[in-house]
């Protein structure tokens, strides 16, 4: 780890600003000398990690052990996220013993400081996620956020699509040739679940499997609030079970343990939701290559990938039987 007054590139420029405000700000670190160090290298394929942020361990002292967790968002995606919603956000799942606590938020900076939650903790494999008791888990955190109070932000992926394409414009070359095609069944999901009728509940929003740590006694705790809003709680669910489900057969289980009982609507829900959430964040990557300087980082890759899981979704012999039974 290295001191305060050395700052290498402009996300070290950033992290230094935020760590002196909050060792400023905070009763308990006032009189320390923070010392840094990057948590999380950046990357995009095969999976979507810390790409949007840069993430430091943090300790009080040369040679301490890290007991803080600094988010600092890239400048570029600054469109995109919002941190002061995010902490808003990362104090309500913590209040629930839900999320490492939030200290401090350098807006400025765009940087959130945290408690480190430890070396015990992992972020979840698709092993953990597939079996009963690490679903079950999983899918009992959002039911207690879902019940809680609002975040006060309300968020679409529907609008979020438009907005990305927005961003990326009509001639993107960067696109897929099909995109139209599934431009099209998004619109077709979005009319479909607006004629059925949705809810609206506070999320994580975010279920991507490094976001889901498991730590002793397996304890969930979940991390990266960019994505918190108040959502379709069937969107996350969704979301989750195309994350973590690789056939139909536990999915169907995920649906009852989230609803009591399998319920063929919900089933047909959360498959629409995915293929939306799919094209979503493949739009999201690609507008990452476009703006992001980290041009090691292979947005296009993870793009392709998700746009393959949306095209293989609504391709799908019955997709359409699907959104006439939500």
């Amino acid at each position: 780890m290295k001191p305060l007054g050395t700052p290498e590139d402009a996300s070290e420029r950033l992290a230094e600003a935020a760590l002196a405000q909050a060792f400023a700000a905070l009763p308990g670190l006032r009189g320390g000398v923070a010392h840094y160090e990057v948590a999380v290298p950046g990357l995009a394929s095969p999976s979507y990690h810390g790409v949007e942020s840069t993430t430091y361990r943090v300790a009080d002292a040369q040679g301490a052990e890290a007991s803080l967790f600094l988010k600092v968002s890239e400048p570029c995606a600054a469109a995109l996220l919002d941190p002061a919603a995010a902490f808003r956000a990362a104090r309500g799942i913590a209040a629930l013993g839900l999320a490492p606590e939030p200290l401090h938020v350098a807006a400025d900076q765009g940087a959130i400081l945290f408690r480190c939650l430890g070396p015990d903790w992992r972020p979840a494999t698709l092993d953990t996620l597939q079996r009963p008791e690490g679903m079950a888990t999983v899918i009992d955190a959002f039911r207690r956020i879902g019940a809680g109070e609002a975040f006060g932000r309300p968020w679409s992926v529907f609008e979020a699509i438009r907005d990305l394409r927005a961003l990326l414009g009509p001639g993107a070359d960067s696109l897929p040739p099909d995109a139209w095609f599934l431009f099209d069944w998004a619109e077709a999901i979005e009319a479909a679940l607006a004629a059925a009728g949705t809810d609206r509940r506070p999320a994580h929003a975010d279920p991507h499997a490094s976001n889901l740590l498991f730590g002793p006694g397996g304890a969930l705790r979940l991390v990266d609030f960019d994505m918190a809003c108040d959502t379709d709680p069937h969107y996350q669910l969704g979301a989750f079970l195309n994350e973590a489900c690789t056939f139909e057969t536990p999915m169907r289980a995920g649906i009852e343990m989230a609803e009591g009982t399998f319920r063929p609507e919900v089933f047909n829900r959360a498959r629409a939701y995915a293929a939306a959430d799919d094209l979503h964040w493949g739009l999201r990557a690609l507008a990452m290559d476009r703006l992001s300087p980290r041009r090691a980082l292979e947005f296009r890759k993870y793009a392709a990938w998700r746009f393959l899981r949306c095209r293989m979704l609504v391709g799908r012999p019955g997709f359409e039987e699907t959104l006439r039974a939500l």
